[in-house]
């Protein structure tokens, strides 16, 4: 696991492209949930417009708050993307 830095320790530049990045990982899986009929696709779409939204916001925004919707977002996608309750990786 070296070479990872937690988001809140990240540069402006590199928090804004994680932001960027998870947005467009949250609106393909809001996609691919919503033709599945998997009612998370709202959830994933919502945070999707948020993030691409203020994605240099978040990126400036080294506050509890945003590091929180960032970890929302990214334990929602994880949670999607690995659904092994269901037995499938999307």
């Amino acid at each position: 696991m070296s070479g990872l830095t937690h988001f809140s320790k990240m540069s402006i530049a590199q928090r804004e492209l994680y932001v960027e990045t998870l947005a467009r990982r949250l609106r393909v899986s809001a996609s691919i949930a919503k033709r599945d009929g998997d009612e998370l696709w709202w959830m994933l779409d919502e945070l999707a417009d948020q993030l691409d939204t203020d994605h240099l916001g978040m990126a400036e925004d080294y506050s509890a708050a945003a590091n929180d919707v960032i970890e929302k977002a990214t334990l929602l996608l994880a949670k999607f993307e690995w659904d092994l309750l269901n037995g499938t990786i999307h």
